[in-house]
């Protein structure tokens, strides 16, 4: 019960209100957008062939009707937290901050402008794409707390196994057994040169710390099935929906790229010296 206790009061000494207000923001804004008039939030829905600037980025602030502005908030409720823990007991509460303003204000414009080169016609809207990005998020958010406290043999790079899973049960869905289990086949190959790289018993010995962490170890298992389920939740098998259809165009990208985006930056942060050093020997 100790590590419950030290989990715990960690959890009270690093939790910011000014943390808890910005996650809060978000249910708040995403709640007043859907009390607006219906004229209004038609005006805000992205429209692929006739777009403003600012549609391109208030279409991620926008449902259509009751089920879809609930889903999309459960989820970003259910995933922030884990997220937000993960990075702040890591010590990378700037990390959490940079990432969470970068996926409200600038990946909605990614997204959309993605859409609008992809499909051409129709129209957008929806905090999925944005809400998948949290999903990505997660196995990054999980390795790196192992990294920072647990193991520096064990990168945040190493969240690949997981993204390479969830990647099977989408290929899975739509492309069928084969693709699915090439990929696993390849998530396997990763695991262990992965392993090879780190040690076996470097390995063994986090796993072990890991797991006598309590506390710390529901948060990280809870983070990881999250991310295990979400191709579930993100690529269902039918596509349509009532009277339209899942963008799963927007949740590819949101996925790929709220995984990969930190991942890189952490690359990046991580070798940062060699890597400009790398680019002034070039000069």
């Amino acid at each position: 019960m100790a590590w419950l206790g030290d989990f715990r009061s960690e959890v009270r000494e690093n939790a910011r209100v000014s943390d808890l207000v910005l996650i809060l923001s978000v249910p708040i804004f995403l709640s007043l957008i859907f009390l607006l008039p219906e004229s209004i939030q038609n005006s805000l829905i992205l429209d692929y062939g006739n777009y403003s600037i600012v549609n391109l980025w208030s279409s991620a602030y926008v449902h259509r009707g009751f089920n879809h502005f609930s889903n999309n908030l459960a989820a970003y409720c259910v995933l922030i937290g884990p997220i937000y823990l993960l990075l702040v007991l890591a010590d990378e509460r700037k990390l959490f901050r940079y990432t969470f303003l970068s996926f409200l204000f600038i990946l909605p414009f990614v997204i959309a402008l993605s859409n609008i080169a992809a499909l051409g016609s129709g129209t957008g809207a929806g905090f999925s794409g944005i809400g998948s990005a949290f999903f990505g998020l997660l196995p990054v958010s999980l390795f790196l707390f192992i990294h920072n406290k647990v193991s520096e043999e064990i990168e945040p790079a190493h969240g690949v196994v997981l993204f390479l899973i969830a990647a099977a049960i989408i290929a899975g869905t739509y492309s069928g057994v084969t693709a699915a289990a090439g990929i696993l086949l390849f998530a396997v190959l990763i695991t262990i040169y992965d392993t090879y790289q780190v040690g076996l018993d470097e390995v063994k010995e986090a796993a072990a710390g890991l797991t006598s962490m309590e506390g710390y170890f529901e948060l990280v298992m809870i983070a990881g099935l999250l991310f295990l389920v979400s191709p579930v939740l993100l690529f269902p098998q039918d596509i349509t929906q009532g009277d339209g259809a899942v963008n799963i165009l927007s949740h590819y990208l949101g996925l790929l790229l709220g995984f990969f985006g930190p991942t890189i930056y952490l690359f990046y942060r991580r070798h940062r010296r060699q890597i400009i050093a790398g680019f002034q020997s070039g000069f």
